[in-house]
């Protein structure tokens, strides 16, 4: 027996399937195709799926490689406890799937956004995104009928999400959903819980350990002062950093180390919680140089392009000038930039030099050699760059023409070279990624 409550309208038709891809169709309870068929099925879906996302860094050799790794990495599992139907909703699944977690909000509102803002995290993120579908596909995949106790547990978990978001007050200013009128919000809060309790890629699916969900309901409450929408929106969230650990501590949800088991060779370093390109995510060591830091760099911290932020000692923060932070990076032989928050400028820290990069987004910084970055260097290195420009700006940035966005190429005293996208400074606050170079 397994969890499922599935509604005919998202089952596809077994007869569609067995003439695609050669097999008989029998009942709910007929073995599965082979291994070999339902890869390429699912290969192909997920790909058709990723290629409608409009992806301008997906060529065609990329999604012929990325089919063959799906359908390499589906071969591998045995599925034959899924009946032919389980098969057709995993794959109805898939093509939910694609469009909630590789974003494309231009494509999907068109006129709704002043800017795309979601190309260039994609890129950024692309790899931790396939990696995190790989997860949960092996999840479904590799599913055992459950027990009864199991059943009941889910059952019960269920039902507290239920009464949980019934619970959650709709404020005045709350969203909704675009094309949702908000006197409809909780009639599409119901339907989608339960869209997610039989989605077979939902990390609802199955039951949390105890500790997990003990987690998950910390988390939902901490998430329903942000409003009745943002609350139901955050349930994926939520569902990930709680199956990330299996304890009760829900200050470490998000803490390294991770316990998660994983298909593949790799390690999690993190949890990203969606937008900028992307949903929910698990954040892997193996993209972590591709993808950069996200870095909210303040006068009480440093950043260094190879290990990170560097918290500032106290005696030291409290400084009236920038001198003893200067001191403590070279006693401390880490640091390479600092915000002068009062001055509205970024210092170049222990010997390390920086240019301004004249290009518009990630693509044209990645196609700039590092031979013509040490030659920019070379030339138009300062030690101080005002950041005056940048604007004040919290919440969801745009990334367009107008946007007092800019780029900087840092260069270390090691040598070593990172690229820095400057976006936003506020509360003290500068927000950047930078993205570290390969070693010359």
């Amino acid at each position: 027996m397994t969890i499922k409550a599935i509604s005919s309208a998202v089952v596809f038709s077994a007869f569609m399937i067995s003439q695609t891809y050669g097999f008989e169709a029998g009942s709910a309870g007929s073995p599965a195709p082979p291994k070999v068929q339902i890869s390429e099925a699912i290969a192909d879906r997920f790909v058709v799926a990723l290629r409608n996302r409009d992806y301008s860094f997906l060529t065609e050799d990329k999604l012929k490689s990325l089919r063959k790794e799906i359908s390499d990495f589906t071969a591998k599992y045995q599925s034959v406890q899924l009946s032919l139907a389980d098969h057709d909703v995993l794959l109805a699944a898939i093509d939910q799937y694609v469009p909630k977690n590789f974003l494309n909000h231009g494509l999907d509102y068109p006129g709704y956004l002043t800017a795309n803002e979601d190309v260039e995290g994609a890129y950024l993120k692309f790899r931790d995104s396939i990696n995190t579908f790989k997860w949960k596909l092996w999840l479904a995949l590799t599913r055992k009928p459950a027990t009864a106790e199991q059943i009941a547990r889910c059952q019960a978990q269920h039902d507290w999400l239920r009464q949980f978001i019934t619970g959650v007050p709709i404020r005045p200013g709350d969203g909704h959903p675009i094309g949702i009128a908000p006197g409809d919000v909780r009639t599409w809060a119901s339907a989608y819980l339960e869209r997610t309790f039989t989605d077979p890629l939902s990390l609802l699916y199955d039951p949390m350990t105890d500790p997990q969900f003990e987690v998950f309901k910390k988390l939902m409450v901490r998430r329903s002062v942000n409003g009745f929408y943002n609350t139901v929106s955050d349930v994926p969230v939520c569902a990930l950093s709680a199956r990330a650990h299996d304890h009760a501590d829900v200050d470490k949800a998000y803490a390294y180390p991770f316990d998660i088991d994983l298909p593949f060779e790799d390690e999690v370093r993190s949890i990203w919680g969606g937008g900028d390109g992307a949903g929910p995510h698990l954040v892997f060591t193996s993209n972590a140089q591709f993808r950069g830091q996200d870095v909210f760099l303040e006068s009480r911290s440093v950043f260094d392009i190879v290990s990170g932020l560097w918290r500032v000692e106290p005696a030291v923060r409290g400084a009236s000038s920038n001198t003893l932070i200067i001191q403590w990076v070279r006693e401390q032989n880490k640091g390479d930039i600092a915000y002068d928050d009062s001055g509205a400028s970024l210092m170049a820290l222990r010997g390390a030099k920086m240019a301004e990069l004249n290009v518009s987004n990630w693509f044209e910084a990645d196609h700039v050699s590092n031979a013509d970055l040490h030659k920019l260097i070379g030339e138009k290195s300062r030690t101080l760059i005002s950041v005056k420009r940048l604007p004040p700006t919290n919440g969801p940035r745009r990334v367009g023409v107008n946007e007092p966005r800019f780029f900087l190429v840092v260069q270390n005293r090691e040598g070593r070279l990172a690229i820095i996208d400057l976006r936003s400074r506020e509360f003290f606050c500068l927000n950047l990624v930078s993205r570290l170079r390969s070693a010359d």
